[in-house]
């Protein structure tokens, strides 16, 4: 017969709560989760704080609707048209500057991505060669805001 785990952190049926149980850490209730907007929201509901876990579960469930309701999800536009870590440094999200190698020969492009719909990746490329620098940027950030605009919520 297996032993059941007792330890550990396990979903609830409320969004961003979670029971927790780690007695060793002093870590026994539930705890709220939430990241939205590079803020990280962590807290934990004891049961030791409350007069017993039914008035801890209800803290718990109202702090995670209050947080849930305060930082609501970004739609997919909205996530796409925020900073993305990048290289190249066009300080356009979704565009930059990237080297295609061909045989021994390297050829420079401005590249727009973009996600029309989830799993989807759109990329355009704009050679340096072609049409110049600062016009094959421009047009890596013309076709990235066409997309984004172009994109279904």
């Amino acid at each position: 017969m297996t032993k059941k785990k007792t330890t550990g952190i396990k979903k609830t049926n409320v969004p961003h709560m979670f029971r927790v149980n780690y007695p060793q850490h002093g870590q026994v209730g539930y705890v709220v989760r939430l990241q939205r907007l590079d803020k990280r929201f962590y807290e934990i509901f004891n049961f030791s704080q409350f007069a017993n876990q039914l008035v801890c579960r209800k803290a718990a469930e109202k702090r995670a609707k209050e947080l849930a309701k305060k930082y609501p999800l970004l739609s997919r536009r909205e996530r796409a048209e925020r900073r993305l870590k990048k290289a190249g440094g066009s300080n356009v999200p979704g565009v930059r500057r990237i080297i295609k190698r061909h045989g021994d020969r390297e050829y420079p492009f401005w590249e727009a991505l973009w996600w029309p719909k989830p799993g989807v990746v759109l990329k355009k490329s704009y050679s340096i060669f072609k049409y110049g620098a600062k016009e094959a940027r421009r047009l890596a950030i013309e076709a990235r805001r066409a997309g984004i605009a172009a994109m279904k919520d």
